[in-house]
This record gives structure tokens, sequence and C-alpha cells, in this order.
């Protein structure tokens, strides 16, 4: 009889080698790694577009304020809306001038010359004139009360309020060179508000007396 074959080797004696577990921990920390290093350099290449983004805009908008580009408001809204707002200006402005006319007090006057009639006509003219300063300032005051709290901040801050604020004491008694510097001041911060801001103001009552402002300070 032919001796038995020998036992096959122990597990014990050769264990086998155990390339899987040593290979899949490496494997799977670097496939980790890529991972979080391309959510890191998604994040900062987004980062980086939004911050050169708002840079952008920054710079353009120093750029078009010192190239005069931003202007005021009757800089800005000349050219867009031309000869149709000098249009909607007159109307407005005629049927305020009707309506003033309304509630004036008739004087009868039993005689006089007619120069008389003539130099009433000029008092009534300066008068209208003296009026309308304290009312541009109160529509001004509230448009400029209407914005939101980071222009108003900004505004109380600059070195255009203590003006503002001297005016707004007494608008009556504003000498005609206070006023005159107060108009230019309003005229540039206007044209320095929200695009839809400026469309509800050019759109309200109140322009025609900023138009009329204008044409007596500029």
């Amino acid at each position: 009889m032919p001796p038995p074959p020998p036992p096959p080797p122990s597990a014990v004696d050769n264990p086998p080698a155990d390339k899987t577990g040593n290979d899949a921990e490496p494997s799977s920390v670097e496939e980790s790694m890529n991972d979080f290093h391309s959510h890191w350099e998604k994040r900062k290449t987004e980062g980086d577009a939004t911050s050169a983004e708002s840079r952008d805009s920054m710079y353009g908008h120093i750029d078009r304020i010192s190239s005069g580009q931003v202007g005021s408001l009757m800089d800005r809204f000349s050219d867009r809306f031309g000869s149709e707002l000098d249009r909607e200006i007159i109307v407005l402005r005629k049927k305020q001038q009707q309506d003033l006319l309304s509630i004036k007090p008739t004087v009868e006057l039993i005689s006089g010359p007619d120069d008389e009639f003539e130099d009433e006509d000029d008092i009534d003219s300066e008068d209208d004139h003296e009026d309308i300063f304290p009312r541009f300032f109160e529509i001004v005051n509230n448009l400029l009360g209407d914005m939101d709290e980071d222009f108003i901040d900004s505004f109380v801050s600059s070195d255009d309020f203590p003006l503002f604020q001297s005016v707004g004491e007494s608008p009556t008694n504003c000498d005609d060179d206070t006023k005159e510097e107060f108009f230019s001041m309003i005229n540039r911060v206007l044209g320095e508000l929200p695009e839809e801001k400026i469309g509800d103001f050019v759109a309200s009552p109140g322009f025609a007396i900023y138009q009329e402002m204008g044409e007596i300070y500029t």
C-alpha cells in the first residue's frame, strides 16, 4: 500500500496575505480627500467669483461717480423722457396754477389806476416764489424719508445733512444763497436714488415743484 499523502499546510502556519484591507483604507481616504478637496475648491472658486463680481460692481459705481455718469435727477431723466416729460410738466404746472388761483381770496377794488393791478400781479408772483421753497423742502423731506434705513443712515452721516437740517429748522427764513445751495445739494442726492424711486418721484405732482425750483436756482 502506498503511504498516505502529507496533510495540507495549516492556515496558521501560512496565513493568507490580506491585501484587500490594507489597500481599501488608503483608497477610501484618498477618495474622501478628493471629495473634500473638490468641494473646497468649488466653494473657494464660487466665493472668489462672488467677491470679484462685488468688487467690479463697487468699482464700476465709483468710476461712474468720478466721471459724472451718475448725474443729477434732471440730467438722468431729460434724456429718457424728452419732450413727453416736458409736456407732462407743463400740464401739471398749469393744473397747479389753476388750483392755486381757485383757493386765492378774491379782492374787490373800488377804484384805482391800471398800474396798481400790475403792481399787484408782481407782488403775487414774488409771493409764489417765496412760498414754493418751503413746499419743495416738504416734498424732498417726505421723499428721502421713504428711503431704506441704509440710505437714511448714509445721508444723515454725510456732509450734506447739516445743510439739510439747518434749512429744515426754518425753510421760510432761508436767503437766496442758502436756497440755491440747498437745491444744488438735493439735485445731486436725488440723482443717486434707486431707479424705482426716481420713477415714482417723476410721476408724482411734487416733480413739477422740483422743476420750477430748477428754473429759479439753476
